[in-house]
């Protein structure tokens, strides 16, 4: 089993996770919409090895987290109605889909799915160590996901170089992923209230 950390503990837990996650490692973590798991999306070990843990098909892209708008603006080409999408959603539970500016090991296009969460954790790692970090649901591919700490089953863990327990998220629910290149929603998930997708062809 990992090293199991509380949320609550934040500075341990966060320079717990940078210490994995800089080493190649995996970590288990909570996010506003369900626990993820976690690694460098720039290194390609990690990203193979957190595929194999979760038995993701490689030729499925993986999601990551990024600090906030400006890393965004570093990894993908957008426009003007982009930003403002962005701009006026974000931080929140959403992924949206996003021409990249160069290929990552967590696709085989140019194409991805970034999150700036609510929750702030993972924001902050990725700030600190200055890399978008892979976000993919907390459970094999196909089963269960986890809305807690609790709900990750043990075949997970046995992968994962540390647990972060941060309680029940916040929606306890997938995020609505939204394509921003076709202007429209792929997966209704959790919404924060009085968010309207306007633009939705």
């Amino acid at each position: 089993m990992p090293l199991c950390l509380k949320l609550s503990d934040y500075d341990t837990a966060f320079e717990a996770a940078c210490a994995a996650i800089g080493a190649g490692g995996i970590v288990a973590y909570p996010t506003d919409t369900l626990y993820g798991l976690g690694c460098d999306a720039t290194n390609k070990e990690a990203v193979a090895k957190l595929r194999k843990l979760k038995g993701r098909d490689s030729k499925k892209p993986l999601s990551i987290i990024v600090a906030d708008f400006p890393a965004i603006e570093g990894l993908c080409s957008l426009s003007e109605k982009q930003k403002g999408i962005l701009h006026r959603l974000l931080p929140g539970p959403y992924t949206f889909i996003l021409p990249l500016r160069h290929r990552l090991p967590i696709c085989e296009g140019l194409e991805a799915g970034l999150r700036v969460p609510a929750h702030a954790f993972m924001r902050q790692v990725s700030k600190k160590l200055g890399i978008p970090i892979v976000s993919t649901s907390a459970n094999l591919s196909g089963e269960k996901e986890a809305p807690g700490a609790d709900d990750i089953s043990p075949s997970v863990l046995e992968g994962v170089s540390l647990l972060v327990d941060g309680g029940i998220c916040q929606y306890a629910q997938g995020s609505t992923v939204i394509d921003l290149i076709q202007m429209k929603v792929l997966r209704k998930g959790a919404v924060r209230q009085g968010d309207v997708f306007e633009w939705e062809k």
